[in-house]
């Protein structure tokens, strides 16, 4: 019986979603929606067989509605770049979801501050 390291485990996956994220993420400058130059790539999760990439799209903008429209429009767009830069058999149908993690923090901080301010009157 062969044990594989945790280090080999999942290693093509480990190779193949900086590779998915590098090319949306220059797609995304490149593209002539406004709303999408100023996306961010988070996190890109890519299954094991191939088949669906899930790419976490934040902006700092605030505008996750306006976003998660264009991601959507521009989708099958972005679909051909990743389709014609990677050298992969299978090329990854990609999924778009936007991440509110920094809409999130804003958020918490303001909680904390209106909490810290009332403590103080």
């Amino acid at each position: 019986e062969i044990k594989m390291s945790n280090q080999k485990r999942g290693g093509r996956i480990n190779r193949i979603n900086p590779l998915i994220q590098k090319i949306v993420s220059e797609a995304l400058l490149r593209n002539s929606d406004p709303s999408l130059n100023k996306a961010t790539v988070t996190h890109v999760s890519t299954s094991p067989d191939l088949k669906k990439s899930m790419i976490f799209v934040s902006t700092l903008e605030g505008n996750e509605g306006s976003l998660k429209t264009s991601l959507e429009k521009n989708r099958t767009k972005i679909q051909k770049v990743v389709s014609r830069e990677m050298t992969t058999k299978n090329v990854p149908k990609i999924i778009f979801e936007v991440d509110n993690t920094f809409s999130n923090v804003t958020r918490i901080n303001e909680l904390l501050d209106r909490t810290q301010n009332e403590w103080i009157i």
